[in-house]
C-alpha cells in the first residue's frame, strides 16, 4: 500500500503526482483530509419554497380552475367512447 497526496478538482477528477506511473488500472482508496461541504439533494422544501416565491414563477400564466378540471373529466371519460 502507498500513501500519496492528490487533489480533488471541482469537477471530480482526482489529480495525482505526475510522478505516479502507472501501467493499468487499480483500485484506490481515497480519505478527504478536508471537511466536505454537504453534498447538494435533488431538491428540498426550502428551494421549492424559494422557486415558487420567485418573480419568474410567480409571473407565470395562471390557468382556470373550473377549464382545468372539465378537462381533466374529458380526459377520462375519452376512453369510454371508443
Amino acid at each position: 500500500m502507498l500513501t500519496l497526496r492528490a487533489t480533488l478538482e471541482p469537477d471530480g477528477h482526482l489529480t495525482l503526482p505526475p510522478s505516479l506511473l502507472h501501467e493499468r488500472q487499480m483500485s484506490v482508496l481515497v480519505t478527504f483530509l478536508d471537511e466536505m461541504p454537504a453534498p447538494q439533494t435533488q431538491g428540498s422544501a426550502a428551494a421549492t419554497l424559494a422557486l415558487l416565491q420567485s418573480p419568474a414563477f410567480r409571473n407565470l400564466p395562471k390557468s382556470n380552475a373550473e377549464e382545468m378540471e372539465q378537462r381533466i373529466a374529458e380526459l377520462r371519460n375519452d376512453w369510454k367512447d371508443d
